[in-house]
């Protein structure tokens, strides 16, 4: 089969390109043909002002530093351009038998209705034969807010789905009450590979290091946060070696800390595969601790959406590893051993089940 992902894969985020990457890589292991749907939002393609092509460029050349050369590299095939719901008339074009739409915060009521209008919810996709897959989209949160009127078109579009499932169990309920659909707990794309495919399509450097670090990776990185790793690496006698973003205040502030902040994506993983321990407030930053069997502690992201955190932990018996509150005793947690011999046999019961939904939903 000829099958369309689509999914945030331009994203200046190293979670999206790579749930991204490996839902693509997983779905040409099974031998069909995988093309990522190139639609990105209006106001990154098309800026008419003198000011905005020059803040257009500079961000380009900012993610050519650190996400370009991943995207030219391990992100393709993708399609013809799609910036405006007229340029859907491609899509017949594309000659596709499927289009899987996931994962990441996709159908985030407060995040992509602006954007995408209701492209997320495959609406380009009526009136064509095609089988309409949803995998491991996230809603982000345990609640949904929008007004009636988008409930009711994404009610009718989700009801032409030929197979659902979501990422948060929360979802699951959201989406039984609120429109009337069945949906399956699956894991995130990311875990549909192991750490050694990352390590061997990514050419990632595995090391035997004399000097142990620990890896850290923070969102809206602040004085607090710079606090407590500063705890972590005296009380520890380790080194912190991290990727922290700062939450910009203006545009400005935001190519300076892209250009500053932001690594290649290899980086990225070489730091979480070779730490001994990781720190992070990123659902993906858990999610590669997990790949990668690193001892970790997560700290609740409430802004970015913390059902995210509190459904996969659940999952694999890891809820201790969730600081909800800065003030816990995190380094006790930190240093608590996760024994993954307990936990390897729920990872591969939910990696199958999530296999298997892929396989049922394309036969």
């Amino acid at each position: 089969m000829r099958i369309g992902i689509l999914t945030p894969h331009f994203s200046f985020n190293y979670g999206a390109v790579l749930q991204a990457f490996a839902l693509k890589t997983y779905i040409q292991s099974l031998g069909h043909d995988a093309i990522l749907i190139n639609r990105r939002p209006e106001r990154l393609c098309a800026i008419p002002s003198k000011l905005g092509r020059l803040a257009r460029f500079i961000e380009e050349l900012a993610k050519q530093k650190s996400f370009g050369i991943f995207e030219k590299k391990h992100l393709q095939p993708q399609t013809n351009l799609i910036v405006k719901q007229s340029d859907w008339k491609l899509f017949p074009s594309f000659k596709l038998d499927a289009v899987i739409v996931g994962s990441d915060q996709v159908w985030r009521d407060d995040y992509v209705f602006n954007s995408f209008g209701f492209n997320l919810f495959l609406d380009f996709t009526q009136g064509y034969n095609v089988k309409r897959i949803a995998y491991a989209p996230s809603l982000g949160k345990n609640s949904w807010n929008a007004s009636k009127d988008v409930e009711e078109k994404v009610k009718k579009l989700l009801h032409k789905f030929d197979a659902i499932s979501v990422r948060e169990d929360t979802s699951i309920n959201i989406l039984k009450d609120k429109f009337g659909v069945e949906a399956q707990l699956v894991l995130d794309p990311t875990m549909l590979l192991t750490s050694q495919d990352y390590i061997k399509k990514l050419g990632i450097e595995t090391k035997s290091n004399t000097t142990e670090f620990a890896a850290s990776y923070i969102l809206d990185y602040d004085d607090n946060y710079k606090e407590i790793l500063r705890n972590i690496s005296n009380k520890l006698n380790i080194k912190i070696k991290g990727i922290n973003i700062k939450n910009p205040k203006n545009k400005i502030e935001d190519f300076i800390i892209r250009f500053s902040s932001m690594k290649p994506v290899t980086e990225w993983i070489s730091n979480i595969a070779n730490a001994k321990y990781v720190i992070t407030n990123s659902f993906h930053g858990m999610v590669f601790s997990i790949i990668f069997r690193k001892q970790f502690i997560v700290f609740m992201n409430s802004k970015r959406g913390a059902e995210r955190f509190k459904s996969l932990l659940k999952m694999f018996k890891l809820e201790d590893r969730l600081i909800i509150d800065h003030t816990e005793d995190y380094i006790s947690t930190l240093i608590t051993h996760i024994d993954y011999n307990l936990i390897n046999d729920l990872i591969k019961t939910n990696k199958q089940k999530s296999s298997d939904f892929i396989h049922n939903s394309l036969a």
